[in-house]
């Protein structure tokens, strides 16, 4: 696997490159508190078929955390997207995103859907059947808790990050199986680097509005018009039963949904043979 730092869209990105040059581009994009260390365990398996590259989202990972709110709004989250399948020699590409990941890959598949050929998106439901199923939910309210912390400013942040992030790691990564101590610990380090942790929460202050789930709040997006593959953890425990199907609804194209026995929130950690498979099986479709 190569490592590059690129300059994109006004900040460096530091990506992992796998795979035959000459092979179809599949983007796989982390969620939060994530990096690229997400695909770790599943890249190796599709880049006998594709071109992978995983990015560091900017504010993650070793890629630059620039201060400013505005530089996480989605429009400029979608102008890395398209820098780096620029860098790669241009789409159409694939791609696959997790939790927040999964949420850009939802808006990329809405706006840039020249660009791409078809998605997998995993642990996001589409923004509209989180506001359907939400809206007004007490318990989705109660599972989006540390959202509200970090709209909530310093307080917040100092709470979510004490204990060296220990409480962070376990509140994220609970007992899940697909975390050793190791793993635990190297988030550890790249959630203290100054200024980091502040900057991943400029994505949800940017994107992620308090009002998202206000029935009274209008919301509207256009109809994906790229082929859709919904997939979702048996007991992911960050969204209110419902929203594990739905998401068709809001796809004038194919859309497919699937659900990973046994797994949490991160099927990609615990599940990387059948998230490789899944995602496999749905790009070869476009081949």
């Amino acid at each position: 696997m190569e490592q590059h730092d690129l300059s994109i869209n006004g900040v460096n990105l530091h990506i992992r490159v796998s795979g035959d040059p000459d092979a179809p581009l599949l983007l796989l994009l982390h969620g939060w508190p994530d990096s690229g260390r997400c695909w770790t365990k599943v890249a190796p398996l599709l880049a006998d078929r594709y071109r992978v590259i995983v990015p560091d989202l900017r504010g993650f990972g070793a890629s630059d955390a620039p201060p400013d709110l505005e530089a996480y709004r989605m429009p400029v989250l979608l102008g890395d997207i398209t820098g780096l399948i620029e860098w790669a020699g241009g789409g159409p590409a694939f791609m696959a995103g997790h939790d927040f990941g999964g949420a850009l890959t939802w808006q990329a598949a809405t706006w840039l859907g020249n660009l791409l050929n078809r998605v997998v998106v995993l642990a996001a439901p589409h923004p509209l059947r989180m506001r359907e199923v939400g809206a007004g939910s007490v318990e989705q309210l109660s599972r989006s808790f540390y959202v509200w912390l970090m709209q909530s400013g310093g307080a917040g942040l100092r709470l979510l990050s004490s204990e060296d992030f220990s409480l962070l790691a376990r509140f994220a990564f609970g007992s899940s199986p697909g975390f050793t101590d190791e793993d635990r610990d190297a988030y550890r380090a790249e959630w203290r680097r100054p200024g980091r942790f502040d900057a991943m929460a400029n994505w949800y202050r940017a994107n992620f509005r308090p009002d998202l789930f206000n029935p009274e709040v209008p919301l509207e997006l256009p109809q994906v018009q790229i082929p859709v593959r919904y997939v979702h953890g048996e007991f992911d425990w960050a969204f209110a039963p419902g929203m594990e199907t739905g998401s068709g609804t809001y796809v004038d194209a194919d859309f497919d949904e699937q659900i990973i026995g046994k797994a949490s929130h991160w099927m990609p950690q615990e599940k990387p043979e059948e998230v490789a498979e899944l995602i496999g099986d749905w790009m070869a479709r476009e081949i």
